[in-house]
């Protein structure tokens, strides 16, 4: 691990009767930590109940983003790897969140996305992932960027509490990568949204009422916890209500 950037406490298997206190650092990984990062996603996809919600990757993605100057942030405990957030700089390629939620041809150079984050399950808990993400939007916009994309699965409710708690918010609902339906979360990062009202709460898993009032305009601007399980709150911005 290179360039410290975190460290801190947390708790292995918390709320457990094998709960147990760990020291972990957060630093930029490179070429020597493929094997780490392979076997944790591994670990990862075989304690999904359901592995739609996460994208795996080969060995080559990982390379790829090792090569890329503060793409891939690790943390780490005495146990070595425990999670990873990746950065990816898509510019104009066909594969950027900025034609999904139809930002004009000249910002698609300012897209960053929040490309893949991952925590193994022993250490869930302790805000890692938001952590991570976190100090990658900092340097998302330390270096100049404007737009910084998403995509999350609409059964995520984790993930999708975190993104929602930078202040990313759901911009579409798409069929991405392998025909998996996920959301599209966007946050301009020079001028965050601050003026939304909120006039509808509907349930996750009501996808058919979300996409069509995403193709009205309407933004996800939240989550509400429900009986059923949440709620995602949407609106607008003022400017544009009539």
């Amino acid at each position: 691990m290179h360039s410290l950037l975190k460290a801190g406490e947390i708790e292995r298997n918390k709320n457990m009767a094998t709960q147990k206190r760990m020291h972990y650092e957060m630093g930029f990984m490179d070429e020597s930590h493929l094997h780490e990062i392979v076997e944790l996603q591994n670990i990862i996809i075989h304690c999904l109940d359901d592995k739609e919600m996460f994208r795996t990757h080969s060995p080559d993605y990982f390379m790829e983003h090792f090569k890329t100057k503060n793409s891939t942030i690790g943390t780490f405990t005495s146990e070595g790897l425990i999670g990873y957030s990746i950065l990816y700089f898509p510019g104009d390629r066909e594969d950027s969140f900025g034609l999904d939620i139809s930002l004009n041809g000249d910002e698609m150079d300012q897209v960053v996305h929040l490309a893949t984050v991952a925590v193994h399950p022993a250490y869930r808990g302790n805000s890692l992932q938001r952590i991570m993400q976190g100090i990658h939007l900092e340097i998302a916009q330390s270096m100049g960027y404007e737009h910084a994309c998403c995509m999350v699965s609409p059964k995520n409710r984790p993930s999708l509490q975190n993104i929602f708690s930078h202040g990313l918010m759901i911009k579409a609902l798409k069929l991405k990568f392998d025909h998996r339906l996920r959301y599209i979360m966007h946050k301009n990062l020079s001028h965050p949204l601050r003026d939304c009202h909120e006039e509808f709460k509907i349930n996750s898993w009501d996808l058919k009422t979300q996409f069509g009032l995403l193709n009205r305009g309407y933004i996800g601007l939240g989550m509400i916890g429900s009986r059923d399980g949440f709620l995602i709150s949407y609106g607008k911005e003022r400017r544009f209500l009539a």
